[in-house]
């Protein structure tokens, strides 16, 4: 472990370096073990290249660049502040905040979001009951769910097409997926490469009315970007035509002339 291998006087200068190297900056993970290294000396370059989680509580994520996370002080780059926070009323924010998104919900719905096996069937279903005064419960598919109380302003549906980039929430856990993602879509996720080792959250789905009917890649070429989409059933004019606008909407948004291949699954 690191703090065997340098000892725990060495821990607390490479804590020390840390904190000043991000005084007043945001760095990506290698430009902090470089200023670590040059203000305290080699010996924990690997470690810290390998990671931070020694003392991850202590930094916190800045604005990233590109693809890539930078690393933070929080007293610099949060308001107000680090402060210890109850952990009972934080998770209870944090199951409102789920709902006020996500709902109507189930407690199953927001253990599996919360992602954490410390938090069981049994503590879901009590957190629920902790907050009943401030939930309402509505029924979905003949199935009782929840909302914040007073928050039934949804939307009406309408018909519509969309393409979701891959990790897009609404495909994230939060859902069931016998429900948004039929079979015939799931066979074209597992032939895909990083669906056969992501499932449905690493891929980009195409959906219509809410419930995915297919996949779609995306491939910058010189000042143009091709889309190709795939689909379980061929589209009809309509549905085309939606397909052309969500099409040239991410063209605008990459700054490039879209190129849209429509092809059965």
């Amino acid at each position: 472990m690191f703090h065997a291998a340098v000892g725990a006087d060495e821990v607390e200068r490479v804590r020390a370096a840390v904190w000043e190297a991000l005084d007043g900056r945001c760095l990506l993970r290698d430009e902090l073990t470089d200023d670590v290294v040059q203000r305290v000396g080699g010996a924990a370059r690997e470690r810290l290249r390998s990671g931070f989680a020694f003392f991850l509580g202590e930094l916190c994520q800045g604005p990233p660049r590109g693809s890539r996370i930078t690393l933070a002080r929080p007293d610099q780059w949060i308001e107000g502040g680090r402060h210890v926070a109850d952990e009972d009323e934080a998770l209870r924010e944090v199951c409102r905040r789920f709902l006020g998104t996500y709902g109507p919900a189930r407690p199953a719905d927001f253990r599996e979001w919360f992602g954490s096996s410390a938090l069981t069937v049994a503590d879901a279903r009590a957190l629920f009951e902790s907050l009943a005064p401030g939930l309402e419960e509505i029924g979905v598919d003949g199935r009782g769910a929840f909302v914040v109380a007073g928050d039934r302003s949804f939307p009406v549906r309408g018909s519509r097409v969309r393409l979701l980039p891959e990790y897009d929430v609404y495909v994230m856990g939060f859902r069931e997926r016998d429900q948004l993602v039929p079979q015939p879509v799931r066979e074209l996720v597992a032939e895909h490469g990083r669906g056969r080792y992501e499932g449905p959250a690493g891929v980009r789905f195409v959906l219509v009315d809410g419930i995915a009917a297919g996949l779609w890649e995306r491939k910058k070429r010189g000042r143009r970007i091709e889309l190709r989409v795939r689909l379980v059933r061929p589209p009809g004019k309509s549905r085309r035509a939606e397909l052309e606008h969500e099409a040239e909407r991410i063209g605008a948004f990459f700054g490039l002339e879209p190129v849209l291949t429509v092809e059965p699954g």
